[in-house]
């Protein structure tokens, strides 16, 4: 897509003036190109009438179900109620109440550290908005964003205009985030680069909702942390486990770090 302000003012003005629900077929088709998973529940679930009819119930808001993704694909065809069933009686005879799988910390712990460490960053600069410009940085200026990325900044948009007193403050962050980015190079950035000291903590805190186990290794976070071309020390990781009691995998025979 060529980066001059006519060009993207033409697609905005084309769009916000559509009848012809281009937008919607738009994300749709890209959905499709992005997920594997979608295309293939298209294909085959979608199929069964026992599936559209739930379906429709939900997006008259008629069903609610708490899953999400893939779950939620398969809550709509009927697919996980007996899984569901047979865990959560797993769940009840056979796990000790005191079992936190994620690394020794429960859900509830972990989401309160993420609390914390978005609660603001260097300089008074809101952390979210740090790192959701620094994810749309990742994508290459003649790429389409992917999902994620659209519906995140859907929601920003939707906030920021919502008047209500937060949505000043929101802005402010958001422009100084912009302006910390200006002139900086893309590509693999460190911690040194930014000056904040929360913003990879909180993507290992992610990784670990979305990956619960008993105990990490610091490889996991690395790798992790790795993909979204971010470079911390694995000695900053060990200490950051020791100091909220991650338990990290130490058994004899494991892959070093």
């Amino acid at each position: 897509m060529p980066e001059t302000p006519d060009y993207l003012s033409d697609e905005l003005f084309a769009l916000l003036g559509d009848t012809h629900e281009t937008a919607a077929v738009t994300i749709f088709l890209q959905l499709l190109r992005e997920s594997p998973c979608l295309r293939n529940w298209l294909g085959t679930a979608f199929l069964e009438p026992h599936t559209r009819s739930r379906l429709a119930a939900y997006l008259r808001g008629e069903e609610r179900h708490a899953g999400r993704g893939r779950h939620l694909l398969a809550w709509f065809a009927h697919a996980s109620d007996a899984r569901e069933s047979f865990m959560a009686a797993l769940a009840r005879d056979h796990r000790p109440a005191s079992i936190s799988t994620y690394g020794g910390l429960t859900r509830a712990q972990v989401v309160r550290l993420i609390r914390r460490y978005q609660s603001g960053g260097a300089n008074g600069t809101n952390l979210l908005p740090f790192l959701l410009i620094h994810a749309w940085r990742q994508v290459p200026n003649t790429a389409r964003p992917n999902a994620a990325l659209l519906l995140m900044g859907g929601m920003v948009l939707q906030e920021m205009f919502s008047g209500k007193p937060s949505s000043l403050q929101l802005i402010r962050h958001f422009t100084k985030a912009v302006e910390f980015f200006h002139d900086q190079p893309r590509g693999a950035i460190s911690r040194m680069h930014f000056g904040y000291v929360n913003w990879w903590k909180l993507s290992v805190l992610h990784y670990m909702l979305n990956n619960p186990k008993p105990r990490y290794r610091t490889r996991d976070f690395t790798r992790h942390l790795a993909s979204m071309k971010i470079n911390i020390d694995p000695k900053d990781l060990r200490r950051f486990c020791q100091k909220h009691g991650i338990v990290r995998d130490t058994r004899p025979g494991r892959p070093k770090t």
